[in-house]
C-alpha cells in the first residue's frame, strides 16, 4: 500500500492549474516570457518524480527522497510566483485568477479578533521516512481535531538539529507557512536522516493575532 503525503499531492494538482492557468494568462499577470517558460519547466521536471512517487512499482525511499527535496525547492519558488502577482499594483485580479493562483482572496476586514491565550499541544501522530506528521491539540479538548473557536491557523516554527548536538534556544526557530488543519505533514529532505527536529506551535486569530507558543517537541527524522 502507498503511504502518499496529501500535502504533497494537493500541491501536484495546485501545481498543474496554476502552471496551465500562468501558462494562458501570463501578459495579463505580469509575467514576462522567460519567466512563464521556467514556471513550466517547474512542472515538466515534477512530473516524472511525481510519477515516480505515486507508482506502485517505483514507490519506495528513493521516489519519496526526490519527491521531497523537489517540492520544498518548487514551493519557495511557486509561493513567491503568487506573491509577485498578487503585489502588483499593475495587475487586477479576477476571481478565477485568485482560483487558480491559489492565492487568498481579501476578505472585507474583520474587527480585531484577538489571539486566544493558551498555547496547542504538540505530538508526532505519524513518523516513516521523511515525512512526520504532527498534531496541535487544543489543550481543552485533547481529541478535538477542529481548531478552537476564534483560531484561523496553526502557526508553525522549525528548528533542525544534528544527533548529539544541544537544544535549540528560541532564536534558532524558523517560522514556517501557517498550516490550516490542526493535523498536518512536514516533508523533508534526505539529508536531515538522524536528525532532530523541532517543532513549536502557535495559534494565530482571524485577524492575525499570535497567541503563546506551544512547549518546543521533537522528533527523529528517519
Amino acid at each position: 500500500m502507498l503511504n502518499l503525503s496529501y500535502k504533497i499531492m494537493q500541491y501536484h494538482f495546485f501545481l498543474k492549474g496554476m502552471t496551465n492557468y500562468i501558462n494562458t494568462n501570463f501578459v495579463r499577470l505580469g509575467i514576462s516570457s522567460d519567466q512563464k517558460d521556467a514556471i513550466v519547466l517547474l512542472f515538466t521536471n515534477w512530473t516524472p518524480k511525481m510519477d515516480a512517487y505515486s507508482n506502485g512499482s517505483t514507490y519506495g525511499p528513493v521516489s519519496i527522497t526526490d519527491i521531497n527535496a523537489l517540492y520544498i525547492a518548487t514551493k519557495l519558488i511557486t509561493t513567491g510566483v503568487q506573491g509577485q502577482i498578487s503585489s502588483n499594483p499593475t495587475v487586477t485580479l479576477t476571481g478565477a485568477d485568485y482560483a487558480n493562483l491559489g492565492i487568498a482572496k481579501p476578505k472585507a476586514r474583520r474587527t480585531h479578533v484577538p489571539a486566544v491565550k493558551f498555547a496547542p499541544v504538540v505530538s508526532c501522530i505519524s513518523n516513516t521516512t521523511l515525512m512526520p506528521v504532527f498534531f496541535a491539540a487544543n489543550p481543552n479538548f485533547p481529541t478535538q481535531k477542529r481548531k478552537p473557536k476564534d483560531v484561523r491557523f496553526i502557526g508553525v516554527r522549525l528548528c533542525f538539529v544534528k544527533a548529539g548536538d544541544p537544544p535549540p534556544v528560541f532564536a534558532d526557530f524558523v517560522t514556517q507557512d501557517p498550516e490550516g488543519h490542526t493535523e498536518f505533514e512536514m516533508p523533508v529532505t534526505a539529508d536531515k536522516v538522524t536528525w532532530e527536529l523541532w517543532i513549536i506551535c502557535y495559534y494565530i486569530s482571524p485577524t492575525g493575532e499570535a497567541g503563546p507558543d506551544s512547549t518546543p517537541f521533537m522528533v527523529v527524522i528517519v
